[in-house]
């Protein structure tokens, strides 16, 4: 399947982003899908279009904060004021004999 047949099964401009494709393929995936009423066949034919398509465009990378800065973890519980609550399977059930009584 060729670009422009992959664009035009799918409804999306020549100039569409691979979040607008994605988004034009779960509509159509919906309505071609053989659970919700569809053909076998045409939704092979949109998924197969999603293929062309994202060989043709690729995702962006993201970045944000997260991916650049090494990870770490902020708790709530690193005051030295607080210490992390810890409760165990044995206070659990402890906790949950004492409510019965």
């Amino acid at each position: 399947m060729d670009g422009r047949r992959a664009r035009k099964l799918l409804g999306v401009d020549r100039d569409a982003g691979p979040d607008e494709i994605r988004r034009a393929f779960r509509a159509r995936a919906l309505a071609t899908h053989p659970d919700h009423g569809g053909s076998a066949s045409a939704f092979n034919d949109v998924r197969v279009a999603l293929e062309t398509l994202a060989a043709v465009v690729p995702r962006p990378v993201r970045t944000s904060a997260l991916t650049t800065a090494p990870l770490t973890r902020v708790d709530v519980y690193d005051s030295p004021r607080r210490a992390a609550p810890r409760r165990d399977f044995a206070d659990v059930l402890r906790s949950a004999t004492r409510r019965l009584g």
